[in-house]
């Protein structure tokens, strides 16, 4: 056989197999959302993401964790040294508890890697002896995108869980209705929300009804209580929804009143 022959023979070969070993090289089998392997490869994406190579190079008390486990799908749960002391840099609110620290380095890790993790559903730091523990949650509900009635209720849940991980500690009450933030903070729009509906995918609508924010503390120039609301509502959601179950657009309306503010997840162009 020729060597011109024998070279036309192996681009042929080529020719028909590449495809398939792109494919298995391109298309490997998904690693599952559970489990050690799962819970390895958050980790290390966290670490490829910070630019380090170990979670010592972390700073404190990121740097306490002593290894991490997925016992449920999409739902990472790492441990802490014993030795974690809460608010060693002094950056904490004096209302705010370890549970609080706890959650915000679980916000931090999705920050981090969130967005390459759809599947990622929550993260939970605890201490070796149980004794502290905080979770950060995207509080998914389940709802059917295409559910209008479900995929509203849901990005209401995600907003409330927020308000939850924000001022828990400061309401000194776990948020989990609407009445609970108003008995905290009466003169805060949010603490109106009446409604919350979604006409199309990607679009809410927020009615408020009216009460003692109406020009109070959060309803004065510069920034009106609507405003307010549609924008904080918009990136709290978002900070917890991924990808395509974000908001694109936020509508908030005030019952009996012509006030209204709309946000865009991508403002329009000029």
């Amino acid at each position: 056989m020729t060597k011109k022959l024998t070279l036309l023979l192996l681009l042929l070969h080529l020719r028909f197999r590449l495809p398939q070993l792109l494919k298995r090289r391109l298309f490997c089998p998904p690693i599952e959302a559970s489990g050690q392997d799962w819970a390895d490869s958050k980790i290390q994406a966290w670490l490829d993401n910070s630019g380090i190579k170990s979670v010592k190079g972390f700073y404190p008390p990121n740097n306490l964790m002593i290894s991490w486990s997925g016992s449920a799908p999409g739902h990472l749960e790492i441990v802490l040294d014993n030795s974690y002391q809460f608010n060693q840099d002094g950056m904490l609110q004096s209302y705010e508890r370890p549970t609080d620290e706890l959650r915000i380095m679980g916000l931090v890790m999705f920050e981090s890697i969130g967005e390459q993790s759809p599947e990622l559903e929550s993260v939970t730091f605890a201490t070796e002896n149980g004794k502290y523990s905080g979770t950060y949650s995207r509080s998914r509900t389940g709802a059917d995108p295409n559910d209008r009635d479900a995929w509203a209720k849901e990005k209401y849940v995600q907003w409330l869980d927020s308000m939850n991980d924000t001022y828990e500690s400061f309401c000194g009450a776990t948020i989990k209705k609407i009445e609970t933030y108003r008995s905290c903070i009466p003169t805060d729009p949010h603490a109106y929300i009446d409604s919350v509906e979604s006409p199309k995918f990607g679009y809410l609508v927020v009615k408020l009804s009216s009460g003692a924010w109406q020009k109070n503390t959060y309803d004065s120039a510069p920034l009106d209580g609507v405003r307010l609301v549609s924008s904080n509502m918009l990136i709290r959601i978002n900070a917890k929804a991924h990808g395509n179950e974000q908001v694109e657009q936020l509508t908030v309306i005030v019952e009996g009143y012509d006030e209204t503010s709309t946000e865009f997840k991508n403002p329009p162009m000029e």
